[in-house]
């Protein structure tokens, strides 16, 4: 039986992530991963200095983590699926922190050149793809280009680290909040195949507690920390039925035909979703469907989703 957006709760206020709670919040948790990632052995949490843009979203999610420390602006994230965009989403994300650290007052169409802090960017990867089982990988926003003539020319990469059981034990063993992380996510992960989402969340909880997992962290955000858990493992959930919705309508009606006609059906509950939770308005969601504000509306309407009253 084909599930709909009834069945499954999506939260899309962009709460944050578990990861970025640990690390964003927290500047010893955040320059320990640094020291792990890079093998410098900074001491001063004083040193680093949060960039974070919080009024930026890609893709759905807050940014996890950027930071600028030693003349270099890291930005890590955390994901649970393998997502070849990664190059592109850093790529966007950085030209509005540069816009940010780059005074009023510099001028670039001056005759000196602006010193700009080096890019770094990491992707946390614990996702169960078969495909990305290597301890590393590194993304090349040239993969995009449409063409490749001269795509030497100009190169963006994100460096994904594979953070499941057994990978990277040398960054593991260096950022211990790195290992007790993953390990709590792994219980999940292993719990919700055979029960409901809360009960693995609760149970991975407790667990951890007892073993001296993340215990401070859990026992004073707990609440917190289920409520964080269930909208990232919930959003997972409707970006699957969205795929499983193209890959049933593909069967039905022809494979290449299906499953083109089911993806666009895919980004239109997407769309509709958004708009009707407030997360833009209708005139935006018209220009990412290609449509008239007019025939946004009206597929919106008849697809059963409510339409905001933009005040």
């Amino acid at each position: 039986m084909t599930k709909t957006n009834d069945d499954i709760h999506v939260n899309k206020k962009y709460k944050d992530t578990v990861f970025r709670k640990l690390f964003g919040e927290n500047r010893e948790n955040a320059l320990s991963l640094y020291n792990a990632v890079n093998g410098t052995t900074y001491t001063n949490p004083d040193d680093l200095e949060y960039t974070t843009l919080e009024d930026v979203i890609y893709m759905k999610y807050k940014n996890d983590l950027s930071f600028l420390i030693d003349k270099t602006l890291s930005l890590y994230e955390h994901q649970s699926s393998y997502n070849p965009n990664m190059p592109l989403r850093g790529f966007l994300y950085y030209a509005d922190l540069y816009r940010k650290l780059i005074h009023r007052s510099e001028r670039l169409y001056g005759k000196h050149l602006l010193k700009i802090p080096r890019p770094h960017y990491i992707v946390f990867y614990n996702g169960s793809e078969k495909d990305m089982e290597e301890e590393r990988r590194t993304l090349r926003l040239s993969d995009a280009f449409e063409t490749d003539t001269g795509a030497g020319e100009y190169e963006w990469t994100a460096t994904m680290i594979n953070i499941n059981s057994g990978k990277n034990e040398s960054i593991m063993d260096s950022c211990h909040v790195l290992y007790e992380y993953a390990v709590f996510v792994a219980k999940i992960k292993r719990y919700r195949d055979s029960m409901e989402l809360k009960e693995a969340i609760d149970l991975a909880v407790r667990e951890c507690i007892e073993e001296n997992i993340l215990r401070d962290f859990l026992e004073q955000h707990r609440r917190e920390v289920c409520d964080m858990c269930l909208t990232e493992f919930d959003e997972k959930k409707y970006e699957d039925v969205l795929r499983e919705e193209g890959r049933e309508e593909g069967l039905a009606e022809g494979l290449e035909k299906g499953l083109a006609k089911g993806l666009a059906k895919g980004r239109k509950t997407e769309v509709f979703v958004s708009v009707q939770e407030g997360d833009y308005g209708v005139v935006r969601g018209a220009q990412k469907l290609n449509l008239s504000v007019e025939e946004f509306e009206k597929e919106m309407s008849a697809a059963g989703y409510q339409i905001p009253v933009e005040t």
